[in-house]
């Protein structure tokens, strides 16, 4: 047996990636999957959404492969593109430990958007095709 298969797996969704980025991909997936675990455990339930928080250094231990750099850029990019829901829970007023949830509904549409697209792509090569 090889120990080094033994250890939980990161999940890649290709139309996912090919859609966000592969980084943006494994970090919204790992960030669904915490809030999975939230919800079943009616844990960090605020304003109508489930919340994840962690600093960037905790996030890397999570995605040892990145720098700091790259996480930070990574968030921020789901963030700009509406994927990330962003608040501050935090107990101390000093703390900025950003709190994330998933925009469902901006996914949603993103996703549809694209199939939308592809469709009529595919729609108009065929018409080009005798």
């Amino acid at each position: 047996m090889c120990t080094a298969l033994d250890e939980r797996p990161l999940l890649v969704m290709p139309k996912l990636a090919t859609l966000i980025g592969l980084n943006e991909s494994i970090v919204l997936q790992q960030i669904h999957y915490w809030l999975i675990g939230k919800e079943q455990r009616q844990q960090d339930y605020i304003d109508s959404h489930y919340w994840v928080y962690n600093t960037y250094e905790q996030w890397q231990e999570q995605f040892p492969f990145w720098s700091i750099m790259t996480i930070r850029r990574t968030f921020t990019k789901l963030e700009n593109m509406n994927l990330l829901t962003v608040g501050n829970y935090n107990m101390a007023e000093f703390d900025k430990t950003k709190w994330y949830s998933i925009n469902y509904a901006a996914l949603n549409n993103l996703v549809s958007t694209s199939v939308q697209i592809g469709t009529m792509e595919a729609f108009k090569m065929n018409r080009l095709i005798p």
